[in-house]
């Protein structure tokens, strides 16, 4: 499995959303919110053993900025 699937399940779970796309926001889904916005970013540390500091995590606000901010922090 990519990074790009690993994050889209990753979402799928924490959002509970069966089918969700790459054009995913917080601006287009109703269930992305604080909490659940923070839970995204615990499974992602998880997931792929890495440190988000709290402004990277601010800036993870759709599916293309998240799978950079991973990318960024496996390099």
């Amino acid at each position: 499995m990519n990074l790009e699937d690993q994050v889209m399940e990753i979402m799928r779970s924490v959002f509970g959303i069966e089918e969700i796309s790459t054009d995913i926001s917080q601006k287009n889904c109703e269930r992305w919110d604080s909490l659940r916005h923070l839970t995204m970013a615990s499974e992602l540390e998880d997931a792929f053993d890495i440190e988000l500091e709290p402004e990277e995590i601010a800036e993870m606000t759709d599916f293309s900025r998240v799978v950079s901010m991973i990318n960024s922090k496996l390099k």
